[in-house]
């Protein structure tokens, strides 16, 4: 049987190929895909966000299956919107795409955008393809808030509460175990392994909870940079009047079942374990600050929604923006070194 092949249809025909597939999904764009852009109704305000997505930096096309990555692609988005508290409306999908890449590989790749686009009533109205020597993904979603303002990064208080929905570093875990199996150093065989890499794989954007927070939540972010990298960006935006310090006690920092047993149980007593728990990224979970006293009515959230949250620590004034992280018996703990950077600083090099 004869595998096709991206080449053998050309950019037009992969255009038409998923022009028909998503015609046929009743939607509300007055004119989407086929013209210079897409026309929509919007006579309110809008939330409008961007990702980049590219093979060897974000995942490993040789290990996630195209419908995963599909569903991964949308769901990065949709998490920012989500911690804008946000409602998503419509998706453009950009591709860089080897030439040699087969059509079924796109079309399972496809299968999982709709997939999660439907899940989550959203519509994909447009975008672009070139060649490419590795496969990039760029997706644009746009929404609105769910209630009359978006909740901002910029709006925490001292004496809030932090908080922060599931588990973090199940992620960065995943991607490393995966990374660790193409090496061929480890078995993705053991359950706790392979559910970690589904955290990867296939994360779940908090659009619900984010809606839901609309009126609790002070300030918010989506982690997708890690615990200590997105809540130092609530940190430095709130911190333009008076400066704000969190103070986060790690002990209570929500840890999965399977993230703990790949440490021994001893997860931020390992090195590994605990940069890549408060800096490993790609969690997208929600991390926001709310007022003393409102835990009762986001616990109860949580309950509804079937989804854990942590009360984590709190925001105090300081001398400069800054994570204090304690231990258990009070004492501060160094911040971990970021786990990865796409623009590390380098080192200056004195002029001789």
């Amino acid at each position: 049987m004869q595998v096709l092949k991206l080449k053998d249809i050309g950019e037009s025909g992969w255009v038409q190929r998923m022009r028909a597939r998503v015609s046929s999904i009743p939607g509300r764009a007055l004119v989407g895909i086929g013209d210079d852009a897409s026309w929509i109704s919007s006579p309110g305000s809008m939330l409008i966000t961007c990702d980049l997505l590219i093979d060897e930096v974000h995942f490993l096309k040789e290990l996630i299956p195209p419908r995963l990555l599909g569903r991964k692609s949308l769901a990065v988005n949709l998490s920012d919107i989500a911690g804008m508290a946000g409602v998503a409306d419509y998706a453009l999908l950009g591709l860089g795409l080897p030439r040699d890449i087969e059509l079924k590989y796109l079309d399972d790749f496809l299968e999982g955008f709709l997939e999660m686009a439907n899940e989550h009533k959203v519509e994909l109205i447009g975008g672009d393809s070139c060649a490419g020597s590795v496969l990039t993904i760029s997706v644009s979603v746009l929404g609105h808030p769910f209630s009359e303002r978006p909740v901002l990064r910029s709006t925490a208080e001292a004496g809030d509460e932090i908080w922060l929905t599931g588990t973090i570093g199940d992620a960065g875990l995943g991607f490393e175990i995966l990374k660790k199996c193409q090496r061929q150093e480890l078995e993705i065989a053991q359950f706790h392994h392979s559910s970690l890499a589904l955290r990867h794989f296939d994360p779940a954007p908090r659009l619900k909870v984010g809606e839901r927070l609309a009126g609790l939540a002070k300030a918010m972010i989506d982690l997708s940079d890690g615990l200590t990298v997105d809540l130092g960006h609530i940190l430095e935006e709130s911190s333009k009047e008076q400066p704000l310090q969190a103070i986060v006690e790690l002990e209570k920092i929500p840890l999965s079942e399977d993230f703990k047993k790949y440490y021994e149980g001893k997860p931020l007593e390992s090195e590994e374990g605990f940069r890549i728990a408060l800096s490993g990224g790609e969690d997208y979970e929600l991390l926001f600050c709310a007022e003393q006293g409102s835990g009762g009515e986001i616990i109860k959230i949580g309950k509804e929604l079937g989804l854990a949250v942590s009360k984590i620590g709190r925001i105090e004034p300081g001398e400069v923006p800054e994570i204090i992280l304690l231990d258990e018996k009070g004492s501060q703990v160094p911040v971990p070194a970021v786990w990865f950077e796409h623009f590390p600083k380098e080192p200056q090099i004195p002029k001789g």
